[in-house]
């Protein structure tokens, strides 16, 4: 685990916290994340870009972690993330749109199970938004995330074609360790 980089300078801290949170999401260290999340909105302004990013993979980390413990208690905190990211998301679209989407597509994913096709519609809007914004990593992302929703939903087919469009995506972005990740579904996948 890396440590804190100094006490007394805020703007180091909050650039560590940030990368922190980043690095421990894409590495699948829900609790780690968690805690950088923490750190990270103690010392951060309001209003301030990266408060929007960290609140992302806040919500999506929540999400997950509701996914793994059934744990609903992280909902209304999930709630709050997706109303602020309208209000960003209406002020920076390229930004934040995907982002929004994808929280949604989620959030719908864990509370609405039975309506499949309003799940892979929320989906694909958030593939497509964040391959118009050429957020490649987060195209990835919202492909990953729709496969691992397929998978839940038993359908394999589905999942197999949405991991595959998540493999393109990050080796385009250039990440073995997701491609690595993905590879493995497939092949799990494979064996069903």
């Amino acid at each position: 685990e890396a440590s804190d980089p100094g006490i007394g300078n805020k703007p180091v801290l909050e650039v560590f916290y940030f990368h922190q949170v980043f690095r421990n999401y894409w590495l699948g260290y829900s609790e780690r994340c968690h805690h950088f999340v923490q750190k990270f909105f103690a010392i951060s302004k309001p209003g301030h870009f990266f408060i929007y990013v960290i609140k992302f993979y806040h919500g999506l980390n929540s999400l997950d972690m509701i996914k793994k413990q059934a744990n609903y208690s992280k909902s209304k905190e999930v709630d709050e993330i997706i109303a602020s990211m309208k209000v960003v998301a209406s002020q920076s679209e390229s930004n934040f749109r995907n982002k929004l989407e994808l929280l949604e597509a989620e959030q719908y994913g864990v509370t609405s199970r039975n309506d499949r096709a309003a799940a892979f519609h929320a989906y694909n809007t958030a593939i497509a938004s964040a391959q118009k914004a050429k957020f490649i990593h987060e195209q990835g992302l919202a492909c990953e995330k729709a496969g691992f929703y397929c998978k839940r939903m038993k359908d394999n087919e589905k999942s197999l074609m949405y991991f595959n469009q998540a493999r393109e995506c990050y080796e385009k972005w250039g990440s073995t360790v997701k491609v690595e990740f993905i590879q493995k579904e497939v092949s799990k996948l494979m064996l069903m």
